[in-house]
């Protein structure tokens, strides 16, 4: 027969090792601020000056996107400018609105290279 003490700090130990183990790997974390904001700061909050994800917005990537499409409508003729127009406003992506207009080999060629020289980092796709 085991005696009992050495069952009750063992059952205790292995209490505090699984409920410590427990909540390490719960998702819902008490010390995260969800919805109510006025007593803490989010830690995304904090990171402002440099925006962690590349599709971030900053002034430098609208005017690169701005200058990649002038140089690409100065390429098509003026009715697939106002399609590409239209499709932009509609909220299409800009690589796509452009695949999706009815383009001469010689006009893939340069909007792809227009892509390349603006985008080296995505390097295979188009």
């Amino acid at each position: 027969m085991i005696k009992k003490q050495i069952i009750l700090p063992t059952l205790l130990l292995a209490t505090i090792l699984i409920g410590g183990m427990t909540g390490c790997n719960s998702s819902k974390s008490p010390d995260v601020s969800q919805g109510d904001n006025s007593g803490g700061t989010k830690v995304s909050d904090t990171n402002t000056s440099a925006p962690s994800s590349p599709g971030a917005n900053t002034p430098e990537r609208a005017q690169k996107r701005e200058a990649v499409r002038k140089q690409i409508e100065a390429v098509l003729t003026p009715d697939q400018v106002k399609q590409l127009s239209a499709k932009l406003q509609q909220g299409e992506k800009m690589r796509q609105a452009v695949l999706s207009l009815n383009l001469t080999a010689e006009q893939k060629t340069k909007i792809q290279d227009i892509f390349k020289t603006a985008y080296p980092h995505r390097k295979g796709q188009s």
